[in-house]
């Protein structure tokens, strides 16, 4: 466990003093330091806020998260305390790393980190071993390291609007993944381990610059959208076929 949390009483007048100068309100956000430590969700969206303190971390029983749409440049190594937690959603800021304390919230389902400044996938995800969905797009990534592999839990994965040029072979451990998005990045081919991925319903290729599929895509029997919107290829081998009914190219 992280030693990230402060320890004296003097952590819950910290934490209203500083929601007090981000204007706050008691609604979402009690003064009352018992109500605080029995939060189990906390939502401050859209509230323009620029850090969060380190006293975060003495909210123990937070399950979830939810500080979308501020002005987030870092988080405090604090936030791996909250081993409670199943959703922390980080969308629409100015994220560019994450603590390395976050490796530590091992009870993490969901974790969004869409539209930020990630120009590559912060190695401590590959702790959070029962993640199921990673939320990824808008950012600046280039490539998908090996470690994303080892999130066996994964159902989801969204990836769209990146710099991605290649996706990896070992995308294929990921054989939970129901809905995968790589849409709107410089892909040119897909791996034959995209095959391997037998529950998807769900792949979202548009806007890159595929000019052929793998063969292995007719094992993607429970695949209900194929989207491949603005590619160079623009018709289906006849291996794929039976696709037709699901693949949307225009």
């Amino acid at each position: 466990m992280t030693e990230s949390r402060v320890k004296n009483d003097e952590w819950s007048s910290e934490l209203t003093d500083w929601a007090d100068v981000n204007d706050i309100s008691h609604d979402l956000f009690p003064r009352d330091k018992d109500q605080l430590l029995a939060l189990t969700e906390l939502s401050l969206i859209g509230c323009q806020l620029t850090d969060i303190p380190e006293s975060i971390g003495n909210l123990g029983q937070l399950n979830e998260l939810y500080l979308m749409g501020n002005q987030l440049k870092e988080l405090p190594e604090s936030i791996g305390c909250l081993e409670q937690l199943t959703e922390l959603l980080l969308g629409r800021n100015q994220l560019t790393t994450l603590p390395d304390s976050m490796g530590h919230l091992n009870k993490l389902l969901v974790l969004s980190l869409w539209k930020n400044e990630f120009k590559e996938i912060p190695k401590t995800i590959t702790n959070l071993s029962q993640l199921k969905e990673l939320y990824l797009g808008w950012n600046q990534l280039t490539e998908i390291p090996e470690f994303v592999g080892n999130l066996r839990q994964l159902t989801e994965l969204s990836l769209g609007c990146n710099k991605l040029t290649e996706i990896p072979e070992f995308i294929g451990n990921l054989n939970k993944l129901t809905d995968l998005s790589i849409w709107q990045n410089q892909l040119t081919e897909l791996p034959e381990s995209i095959g391997d991925l037998s529950q998807l319903n769900q792949l979202m290729l548009s806007d890159n610059q595929l000019h052929k599929l793998p063969l292995s895509l007719a094992n993607l029997t429970q695949l209900k959208t194929l989207s491949l919107t603005d590619n160079i290829i623009k018709t289906l081998p006849q291996e794929l076929s039976h696709l037709q009914g699901v693949t949307e190219f225009e």
